[in-house]
């Protein structure tokens, strides 16, 4: 068989090789005892040191108790303060928000207001003949423009105050002062004048004229009572009109209102959110033992982790520098080879008692689930197909597991060779490169196959062992893990 195919194809002339991180981490499973070892130690360290720091402060300070009940005093006033103006600016908007809704001034289309009016003179006895334009010598106005200016006045009182909406109220279904709104009497409230004007106003000239008929017919019906109280006089209506008109006070005053109401609930919102962000002072009581219990578990799964953790990392560092191999195909990419066999775990040696051990054994292997005796007659019979093509019978089983391993598998696939009338013996040898024995076994035999174990042999020295088999020109059939 020729050796040109078994180079090292990752890395000719090299020897750098590429490292299988699961496979790697794999192996450090197989300390899992002294990782629980240290994990427990920093565990038990860090709880501890947790536990006992705890429980020496756990007593609470005069200085912190007066410290709290400063805050605490502080936080209730605050909260009593925020309360206080919710409950202000909510009344007052609640206020402002029912006398929008229910009045009948508010409702009006400032830009389309129906208005009512009448003008009125009250003419009082010499009236005429008074010299308004002038003053007597204390800068007095004449006894009739007073008279008249009496009367215009009391009327204008009458009107707003006097008389009663109640009927229309009940008719719209408003309270009485949203009707007497509608009304307003114009009048110069500083200077003596007789004449003043009457205005009702609605969203409907029908409406406003009605209460307008209202108005003059309770006017009418008091006039007796008037004369009675002020004298005589006489009261005309000068003009009377209806329209629709632009109202540009009512349309101010409606903007104020909204935006009073808009102000209010803005400074709502914010004493509601400064409210609910007021943190409550917490009383510096001392830790409960639940509490430090529990505080020294946190840090006790912390340093269990982190001690199980750091181990990893150094005994994956230790088997890196020792160079083990770690896959059961490294060798076999690197030069080429094909793998017979990789046995279950524990083949050639007492198997572990540990379940844990087992379970990673089974792990790292990555073998078939057979029984070894199984494997021995899988591995026979691939390589009495691989000898047929070159009559091949004997075989020497090479490796780096130790002499005694080598000639102890050796025996074992003869006998089952034996059992199931195989004509392939295998012939163990170890030590190549310093034993004469073993090198004149090697020119003896036909064949060559490479026995190692997954994690435990050194790929540098299997690696040798190797390219020694390429170079003595012998066929090597492949690899076998144990």
């Amino acid at each position: 068989m020729s050796n040109q195919n078994y180079t090292n194809r990752n890395h000719p002339g090299t020897k750098l090789r590429e490292v299988s991180l699961p496979r790697l981490l794999l192996l450090t499973f197989r300390y899992w005892r002294s990782m629980l070892l240290v994990g427990l130690i920093l565990a038990l360290g860090l709880a501890g040191m947790k536990v006992l720091r705890e429980y020496k402060n756990r007593s609470v300070s005069n200085v912190a108790h007066e410290e709290y009940l400063a805050q605490m005093e502080i936080y209730q006033a605050s909260v009593q303060a925020y309360t206080n103006a919710i409950e202000r600016f909510q009344t007052k908007i609640d206020a402002k928000q029912n006398y929008f809704n229910e009045s009948l001034l508010m409702q009006i289309d400032p830009h389309q207001e129906c208005v009512s009016a009448v003008s009125m003179v009250v003419r009082t006895p010499g009236l005429e003949s008074a010299d308004e334009a002038k003053s007597d010598a204390a800068g007095s106005q004449s006894a009739s423009v007073v008279n008249a200016s009496n009367v215009a006045h009391a009327y204008s009182d009458y009107v707003k105050s006097g008389i009663s909406y109640a009927q229309f109220a009940e008719e719209l279904g408003v309270p009485e002062q949203s009707v007497r709104e509608l009304v307003q009497v114009l009048a110069d409230e500083f200077h003596f004048s007789s004449v003043f004007q009457i205005q009702v106003r609605s969203m409907d000239l029908e409406l406003s004229g009605r209460i307008m008929d209202y108005i003059l017919s309770q006017i009418e019906e008091n006039k007796d009572a008037f004369h009675d109280t002020l004298g005589e006089y006489e009261l005309n209506v000068v003009s009377r009109n209806e329209e629709t008109a632009v109202d540009i006070l009512l349309l101010q005053q409606q903007t104020e209102l909204q935006n009073s109401i808009a102000t209010l609930q803005k400074n709502l919102q914010t004493s509601q959110t400064s409210l609910k962000e007021l943190v409550k002072p917490s009383e510096a009581t001392g830790a409960s033992m639940k509490t430090i219990i529990k505080h020294g578990i946190k840090y006790g799964v912390v340093g269990m982790a982190g001690g199980i953790f750091l181990m990893i990392l150094l005994y994956a560092i230790r088997i890196l520098m020792k160079g083990k191999i770690l896959t059961d195909d490294e060798l076999n990419v690197a030069y080429g080879l094909r793998n017979i066999m990789t046995y279950p775990a524990g083949a050639g040696r007492k198997e572990s008692r540990s379940p844990i051990d087992r379970l990673v054994n089974r792990l790292v292997n990555d073998a078939p689930d057979m029984t070894i005796s199984a494997a021995n007659d899988v591995m026979i019979a691939k390589v009495e197909n691989l000898s047929l093509a070159s009559d091949i019978r004997k075989i020497l089983l090479v490796g780096t597991v130790g002499e005694t391993r080598l000639e102890s598998f050796a025996n074992t696939l003869n006998k089952r060779a034996g059992n199931v009338d195989s004509e392939i013996t295998f012939e163990a040898s170890s030590d190549l490169d310093t034993n004469a024995a073993a090198v004149r076994r090697l020119r003896s035999a036909d064949a060559c196959v490479v026995v190692e174990e997954v994690g435990e042999t050194s790929y540098r020295d299997a690696a040798e062992v190797i390219e020694l088999l390429l170079a003595s020109g012998k066929p090597v059939l492949g690899t076998v893990y144990l």
